[in-house]
């Protein structure tokens, strides 16, 4: 029996693990319309309940990666406390959940100093000044097999269109839809040489674009970088292109988390495939 309940806990233990390698991306800003002085923290709780030290500073700008930070999979918690000496004061926690999936997942928390926007009708009028803080969390997986890329090279675009272009065809029972526009999908390129990738181009996004249709189950759909691509012609090299995609639609922005009368938090979390395609001009 006890050796039994032995085996049960380390496999509960190998259970929390994550299956691969989790990036996190953590990045903290205060607005240039909010002055010094300013304290805040950024703490994350782990499932297991030990608590890590995101920020702790009074430093208007600080970000770092860590490509082993995520240990284990399951509910995190961030709390966020922030103090601007002449505008006011408040904290949150914000939780958000890892499945063990996940190949890099970002964390940024930032603030400003604006007017709030007041909705009366149909219109929107500017209120007084107020605090607001933003916490976006991405979590980013590995495109499923069934969602396949490969470069298009029989378009040759248009003089406001340019290549290289990829067409991504969804094998797959799910909806597809971009990450900026739900039916643009809009990429970077990298020069590519020992599985290591540099300059990285990601070109022009333009959101102005007219309403299209996302990436239904067995259609095809054409990837660009950017909205209007890159060159007519790339040089002879090694390229690597990465898109996201996403299984639900994702709005830009993010909503609000909790109102108050001198500070407004606004809160989400995005999920995000990451398709690559590695190619080589001749």
């Amino acid at each position: 029996m006890t050796n039994r309940l032995i085996i049960i806990f380390f496999v509960c233990l190998m259970s929390m693990n994550l299956h691969g390698q989790n990036e996190l991306q953590f990045s903290f800003e205060c607005g240039e319309s909010i002055k010094s002085p300013i304290e805040s923290s950024v703490l994350l709780k782990f499932p297991d309940g030990r608590i890590s030290k995101l920020y702790l500073d009074s430093k208007p700008k600080y970000d770092f990666i860590d490509k082993e930070y995520f240990t284990s999979k399951g509910k995190y918690i961030l709390s966020i406390y922030f103090i601007a000496e002449n505008y006011g004061q408040d904290s949150i926690e914000y939780d958000f959940e890892l499945n063990g999936d996940e190949i890099k997942t970002t964390i940024s928390v930032n603030f400003d100093f604006k007017e709030r926007l007041i909705k009366k009708g149909n219109i929107y009028e500017k209120g007084d000044e107020v605090l607001n803080g933003y916490v976006r969390i991405n979590k980013y997986y590995n495109a499923p097999k069934t969602i396949e890329i490969s470069i298009d090279k029989e378009n040759i675009g248009t003089e406001y269109y340019k290549g290289p272009f990829f067409k991504i065809k969804n094998n797959s029972t799910d909806t597809i839809y971009g990450e900026h526009l739900p039916g643009y999908f809009w990429g970077i390129l990298s020069y590519l040489r020992n599985d290591s990738t540099f300059i990285t181009r990601i070109g022009v996004l333009e959101y102005n674009f007219s309403d299209a249709p996302p990436l239904y189950p067995d259609s095809i759909k054409i990837a660009t970088v950017g909205s209007f691509g890159l060159t007519k012609k790339l040089i002879p090299f090694d390229y690597r292109f990465d898109v996201m995609l996403a299984k639900e639609f994702q709005s830009t922005g993010i909503g609000i988390y909790r109102e108050q009368e001198n500070f407004i938090w606004w809160a989400g979390s995005k999920e995000y495939y990451k398709l690559t395609h590695d190619f080589k001009i001749e």
